[in-house]
């Protein structure tokens, strides 16, 4: 059974995504290919679209007849793009609202200027990200100075005293839910999420510290090889879990294949990776959020622990702050949100 890589989901919607403004964006009426409808100008707009396709994200070559007439040469241009682009089986054929019809209507893959453009922006905005977990820290400290008191002795001199600490005590309620569990266990929670909270700091300051030295092309936040394809068409950015502790004997990085995630086999683990063309335009704090959010994932537990932080629910779900405790502790948004309101105070869910 392959692992699956973790993600920072578009669902709800394209939240994080920009508007498309370039590319062949196109939509036909009817199936094309294997046992499809065939319409004459729905073949002929597939034939074009494959053929502005580059030979190596699985374009024809020689070039197909602008024709309308689905032949074999057409339906084995299509087979061969579904290989190149995974889509599932490759049977063909295209239809108006399938996968193959969305991989020929995405954003173009980014140039390597854009992606390095796009994380040294990322790179420019890792100061906030650490501010904001910062603030994360700074709310647990409070609250957990608060919890240490217990109830308020009606004989305590000083009772204004006791509630210092109670709102960043609410806080921490309103994400994590520790308001349902014992006070021992209360103090072990606020002291493990601050501890991640620490862990993110420490990627955060290494990464703002190397990059004068070895610039960002070499750091934990690097763009998706696959942006471009439909793979990444369904995320904005994934990591692996607890991949910044992931090591091998020797010392080097674990790669995706030594734990059998699914998808590329060669994918650094130490490495929190951006679908650049899904997230160019997004708004400087929507991108801090998936930041964090991957942070989670990518300090947190690793693959075989309990106690992995996953995602369970997203910030477009209605249950987002009901979850349980036990399953808020381990939803990256969760994290990544009590960090935007410990910064921030007045947000909006989802962010705007």
């Amino acid at each position: 059974m392959t692992e699956q890589i973790l993600v920072r989901s578009r669902k709800g919607g394209c939240r994080l995504c920009a508007p498309r403004s370039e590319g062949h964006f196109f939509d036909i009426t009817g199936s094309v290919g294997r046992h499809g409808r065939n319409q004459y100008d729905d073949v002929r707009r597939i034939q074009a679209a494959l053929n502005s396709e580059k030979v190596t994200d699985g374009g024809p070559m020689p070039r197909l007849a602008l024709n309308g007439i689905c032949d074999q040469d057409t339906i084995a241009a299509i087979e061969n793009y579904q290989r190149h682009q995974k889509i599932g089986r490759a049977d063909g054929r295209v239809d108006p609202n399938g996968a193959t019809m969305k991989a020929l209507n995405r954003m173009p893959k980014p140039t390597a200027a854009v992606n390095d453009a796009f994380i040294a922006k990322i790179g420019g905005l890792l100061p906030k990200a650490r501010r904001w977990t910062e603030s994360a820290q700074l709310k647990i400290d409070m609250a957990i100075e608060y919890a240490r008191k217990g109830k308020l002795d009606r004989h305590d001199p000083f009772p204004a005293l006791h509630d210092i600490g109670k709102r960043e005590m609410d806080l921490f309620n309103k994400y994590f839910h520790a308001d349902k569990v014992s006070q021992h266990m209360r103090l072990h929670q606020l002291q493990s999420v601050r501890n991640i909270y620490g862990s993110m700091q420490t990627v955060l300051t290494g990464s703002l510290l190397e990059a004068p030295m070895f610039g960002w092309g070499v750091g934990h936040f690097q763009p998706d090889p696959m942006d471009g394809t439909a793979a990444s068409d369904k995320y904005a950015a994934y990591t692996f879990y607890g991949g910044w502790h992931q090591r091998r004997r020797d010392g080097t990085p674990r790669l995706s294949g030594d734990d059998n995630y699914a998808g590329p086999r060669r994918l650094r683990q130490d490495t929190i990776f951006f679908a650049v063309s899904g997230l160019l335009g997004t708004a400087d704090n929507e991108l801090i959020l998936t930041i964090i959010h991957e942070l989670a994932h990518f300090v947190g537990p690793p693959v075989n622990s309990s106690a992995r932080i996953g995602d369970h629910t997203y910030d477009t779900h209605a249950n987002f702050l009901k979850v349980s405790n036990w399953t808020a502790l381990r939803t990256a948004d969760l994290y990544a949100y009590f960090a935007a309101e410990a910064a921030l105070k007045n947000i909006t869910i989802p962010l705007s």
